[in-house]
């Protein structure tokens, strides 16, 4: 019985999604839903690209600046693993000699509250 529901709730979700009219009636519900499970996700995929920079600057590679940072993740991971769950770019923070990896989150504006960044600030190696 359980299955034949989650099927049927399978169904109707490939149906509204499938339509375009009721696909942008839907669409704030389901981000809703999903926004939990974005952050979650790009949390880790934030920190995960800060884990990846404090390997290179241990291997005594340089850390990419905030204009050339993008251009590093499409070339490390494709062009997908330079974008957050948004569809927008992570983006660099660098400051003298420490650095974050971030989203702008959500909202899709860098600088607010709900911007989401790597957790630990790593230092950069040199002057």
């Amino acid at each position: 019985m359980m299955w034949k529901l989650v099927g049927i709730l399978v169904l109707v979700i490939g149906v509204v999604l499938s339509v375009p009219s009721l696909r942008q009636e839907v669409r704030p519900q389901i981000d809703y839903v999903l926004r939990p499970v974005y952050k979650w996700n790009t949390k880790n995929r934030v920190n995960e690209i800060h884990r990846t920079l404090d390997r290179q600057r241990a291997m005594g590679q340089p850390v990419p600046n905030a204009r050339t940072f993008r251009a590093f993740l499409e070339q490390e991971e494709g062009k997908d693993a330079a974008q957050d769950a948004w569809g927008e770019p992570y983006f660099l923070l660098s400051q003298r000699k420490a650095y974050r990896v971030g989203s702008k989150g959500p909202d899709r504006l860098r600088g607010t509250p709900d911007d989401i960044l790597s957790s630990p600030v790593a230092q950069r190696a040199g002057p």
